[in-house]
């Protein structure tokens, strides 16, 4: 009698433990892959300006980097004491559906002090901010980030461009969506600088 309870004894606690010690691993799997791709890749491909960059479910064409005091093409002056960095670029949403996921796509490295954490999208088109890109239909846009009047202004920018994958299924609700962001080129630009028209 006090074998058999021994005995389950001793498999309870093997299965406890073995259970414990393959979350631990789990947990610290998935947390080395989710830093290693947080961490952007060492040597990204370089872009040229005017280059197609193939990322995900965008395709982009980076044209120019500015940085003015002008209104934005909207006519909006922004807020009092700060300037406009904008980034001019050619975008196609390559995806079944519309998508305003667009505000990520850019990013600098290294990172802009007083940058705003979020850009504005404008359609150069018709000066109107973008809600929604639709799929198939490449659009001239300006993204424009505020940054404090005082802040000094680099000569060049290095523009990091982010993709994203499409997954047939995901992990969690086995639904098709776009996952994985991750960098996947990086462009150097001359920051052109205005204090008159942008």
């Amino acid at each position: 009698m006090a074998t058999t309870a021994f005995a389950s004894l001793r498999r309870s606690f093997a299965s406890k433990l073995t259970i414990g010690i393959g979350g631990l691993l789990a947990l610290g799997l998935t947390t080395a892959q989710t830093l290693r791709e947080a961490m952007p890749p060492a040597n990204l491909p370089a872009a040229q300006a005017g280059q197609p960059i193939e990322a995900g479910r965008w395709q982009l064409v980076i044209r120019e980097a500015g940085l003015s005091s002008a209104p934005r093409p909207d006519g909006y002056r922004g807020r009092p004491g700060t300037k406009a960095l904008s980034v001019d670029l050619d975008l196609m949403n390559r995806s079944s559906e519309s998508s305003n996921a667009i505000a990520r796509i850019l990013s600098f490295d290294p990172p802009i002090a007083g940058l705003s954490p979020l850009p504005t999208a404008y359609l150069l088109r018709d000066g109107a901010i973008l809600g929604a890109l639709q799929p198939g239909l490449p659009e001239r846009i300006r993204m424009v980030w505020d940054l404090p009047e005082a802040a000094p202004a680099p000569e060049a920018i290095r523009v990091v461009v982010t993709g994203e994958t499409f997954k047939p299924r995901d992990n969690l609700l086995a639904a098709p969506g776009w996952f994985n962001r991750k960098p996947v080129a990086a462009i150097t630009l001359p920051l052109r600088t205005e204090g008159g028209g942008s």
